[in-house]
């Protein structure tokens, strides 16, 4: 176990989960439970798990990068990470259902540079190409969601 890069992998997931929940207020959780979802959407509470989920995701593909020296590897993630919190800025914090579709497709780019940087580290790249395949379902909720209340 590398525990430098297993203290700063868990300190970099911590700083941007709490980041990120002070970027969005609580009423953007009641604004966005107050949308009108498509019938396919999945629950709430599915958010919330994914959420947990990405958050131990992306920190094992850090810390993976970080204990082979993989700058390329390290730097995506990173970027990944700020792009995420961006993301939740903007959807929830401004309450935009336009800059969370615009939001999550540009937000696929970095996802993909890191899928392609951390490809020959097979568990990495199971990893982000897991996530990627529900960007590809953000991509298409929040689209819904933009088409129905445009803003």
């Amino acid at each position: 176990m590398n525990w430098s890069a297993f203290a700063i992998t868990g300190g970099i997931a911590v700083v941007a989960a709490t980041a990120g929940n002070l970027l969005i207020p609580k009423s953007a959780m009641a604004w966005f439970r107050g949308l009108r979802w498509p019938r396919w959407l999945v629950p709430f509470h599915a958010f919330v798990a994914v959420g947990i989920v990405y958050y131990l995701l992306i920190a094992t593909v850090l810390y993976r990068a970080l204990d082979r020296d993989d700058t390329s590897g390290v730097v995506w993630a990173a970027i990944v990470i700020a792009a995420n919190e961006g993301w939740n800025a903007v959807f929830f914090g401004l309450r935009s259902t336009l800059g969370g579709f615009v939001g999550i497709v540009a937000f696929a780019a970095p996802l993909t540079a890191l899928l392609i940087s951390v490809r020959e580290d097979r568990l990495s790249a199971l990893l982000v190409a897991v996530y990627l395949a529900w960007v590809a379902y953000d991509v298409a909720w929040t689209f819904t969601l933009w088409r129905t209340k445009p803003r």
